[in-house]
């Protein structure tokens, strides 16, 4: 593996157990990072507001708050991020194509999972799609076409950061996320194709 990982990267760990955010930050500080530590949704959002980031750490619940805000913040400033939590189930649907580590965890898995968010970010991997352009209302065939694309540029930077030693796990989890979906929308246009097409057999009523 590359080592450091994170030189000259300025990372913000969102995590409201203190023991926890100290373990992160030592794993991260060993891979080069500057860390920027939050433990409360409040404290997380000015620092976003005052500081230059490069990533982000976040817990699902600081406290009592959803970490929400936080991620609406980052995605406004194009801050790549992933989940850390002991609910892998909890992030929201709108995230889903946001890798989530687990707690407890291994060092390379969290390093890894970040190495391939922060890559991912950078070769616009999740930006500009069709559906993004202009608010495009754009057709499911054009939607699998996208997802098709995404799909295999996630292998290819997935067998990039494997040929140099990164844990490509949790992004093997994204993977299989956006595969599920691609076949969620293939089998929806084969309905609706199935659908159209005995429409269409069914004669019009005569006048």
């Amino acid at each position: 593996m590359i080592h450091p990982a994170f030189v000259d990267q300025r990372l913000l760990v969102a995590e409201d157990e203190p023991l926890i955010a100290i373990d992160l930050a030592r794993i991260l500080n060993e891979e080069g990072a500057t860390v920027i530590q939050a433990s409360s949704v409040p404290n997380a959002l000015r620092l976003i507001e005052t500081s230059p980031l490069s990533a982000g750490v976040i817990d699902i619940r600081l406290g009592v708050d959803d970490a929400g805000p936080i991620c609406d913040a980052l995605h406004q400033r194009r801050v790549p991020f992933v989940f850390f939590t002991g609910d892998a189930d909890a992030p929201p649907q709108r995230w889903r194509s946001t890798p989530v580590v687990g707690k407890p965890t291994m060092s390379s898995l969290i390093v890894g999972a970040l190495k391939y968010a922060i890559t991912a970010d950078r070769r616009g991997i999740f930006a500009n799609t069709s559906e993004e352009v202009a608010g495009a209302v754009v057709g499911a065939d054009q939607r699998i076409i996208d997802a098709e694309e995404r799909i295999a540029r996630v292998r290819r930077l997935m067998a990039r950061l494997h040929a140099i030693g990164f844990d490509t796990t949790v992004a093997g989890k994204v993977l299989a996320t956006m595969i599920e979906s691609l076949d969620l929308m293939r089998e929806h246009r084969r309905s609706f194709a199935s659908q159209t097409w005995t429409r269409s057999m069914v004669p019009s009523p005569k006048v």
